[in-house]
């Protein structure tokens, strides 16, 4: 007489994350806050702040930068404004298009995974002395994670039992090798650090994941996870593990976050949108 079977399957997808199996989503410390991107306030080195309003997600790169309108020195109203962004070669620059009837604003529409430098250098119409230097806003792109599903056993070899036992102890175990969906983009010349995959904290979640039925939690802050599953006597069914992978950091979101200026002393904002 055959004996009602427990079965598991593999697929994968991803987000921020990964689905690890499924019917159904550094050589240094690991980077795990927005603190562990910014390096001494220098804007060559690190971003712009350390609380995470300069820190984006591949999915909402989307931000305006805005200059202060007067001059922190002489205190009179600035006239003109040039945006701009600095090229991969980290010597030369590229226009950036101020926002129509607001010049102290520059929206950046779709920033890609990786470094980005970009200045604004603002003039007054009667210049006091010398005209203020460029401020520089330092911002860093996370690339998308991308995950590839591993399992110890393939189908061929059977990745079911008997449901009047238990899972077999130690026996199905599910892994998922982390990347960048795509190469961050680096600036030459610059003490910005080559980020990699490894060099960033992150946190795992896996769940179970049976029909129509809500996803369960089984195990958290893990890379691998190891299948343990009750007896159901006279019952057969199949069901998956959900492999889910996000970064440790969390982005600043907000309609306003202050950045800084280099080399400049009046604050400077960025705002997300």
């Amino acid at each position: 007489m055959n004996k009602p079977l427990h079965t598991i399957f593999a697929f994968a997808c991803c987000l921020a994350a990964v689905l690890l199996i499924s019917s159904g989503a550094c050589a240094q410390t690991p980077v795990s806050t927005p603190a562990g991107l910014y390096k001494n306030g220098d804007y060559q080195q690190g971003t712009s702040t350390d609380d995470g309003s300069t820190v984006f997600c591949a999915e909402g790169s989307t931000f305006t930068l805005v200059s202060s309108q007067t001059d922190p020195v002489s205190n009179q109203a600035y006239s003109g404004y040039v945006w701009e962004e600095m090229n991969t070669d980290g010597t030369t620059f590229s226009p950036l298009t101020a926002v129509s009837g607001s010049p102290y604003k520059a929206t950046v529409p779709t920033a890609s995974p990786g470094w980005h430098i970009y200045r604004v250098k603002a003039t007054t119409a009667t210049p006091a002395g010398c005209e203020p230097d460029p401020t520089y806003y330092t911002v860093y792109v996370l690339p998308k994670l991308k995950v590839t599903p591993r399992a110890n056993k393939t189908e061929a070899e059977g990745i079911s039992w008997c449901s009047e036992n238990p899972a077999p102890a130690g026996v199905f175990t599910f892994t998922g090798t982390v990347a960048f969906e795509t190469e961050p983009r680096k600036i030459t010349g610059k003490q910005l650090t080559d980020y990699t995959v490894e060099d960033f904290a992150k946190h795992y979640a896996w769940y179970r994941v049976e029909g129509s039925n809500p996803r369960e939690l089984v195990g958290t802050d893990q890379a691998t996870y190891t299948l343990d599953d009750a007896a159901e006597a006279g019952t057969a069914k199949t069901f998956g593990v959900q492999l889910e992978v996000k970064y440790a950091i969390t982005p600043k979101r907000g309609p306003a976050a202050h950045i800084p200026p280099m080399p400049s002393t009046a604050p400077e904002p960025l705002r997300q949108s």
